[in-house]
């Protein structure tokens, strides 16, 4: 494994220095949002897809915050007031119960 590992290093060394537009896991996370946002160059786009093709790493992290995104997105969508109205009465009566003797305990 430590021997695959160092092969892997050295292309993406090789890459770095030898591939012109090649970037760097930094230029990655800085061009993340318009890649996924679809609003950068094709080209710009290729050097994104190239370095997630060689940089397991970014690849990951790519995934996980493509996911994230998309979590987010799903959680902002779904109606507020539906979901207040799901809680029930008696656990946000206990609630703003709390913080009111949580306030005076404190002398706020």
């Amino acid at each position: 494994m430590n021997g695959r590992r160092s092969l892997l290093e050295s292309i993406r060394h090789w890459v770095d220095r030898s591939l012109h537009g090649a970037m760097t896991c930094a230029e990655f996370e800085s061009a993340l949002v318009d890649y996924l946002d679809g609003s950068m160059s094709t080209l710009a786009k290729r050097q994104v897809d190239l370095h997630t093709l060689l940089c397991p790493r970014c690849r990951r992290y790519l995934r996980a915050y493509d996911r994230a995104r998309r979590l987010a997105v799903e959680a902002l969508r779904e109606p507020e007031m539906e979901t207040l109205s799901a809680v029930p009465e008696d656990l946000v009566q206990a609630i703003l119960s709390a913080r009111r003797s949580g306030s005076t305990a404190h002398g706020s």
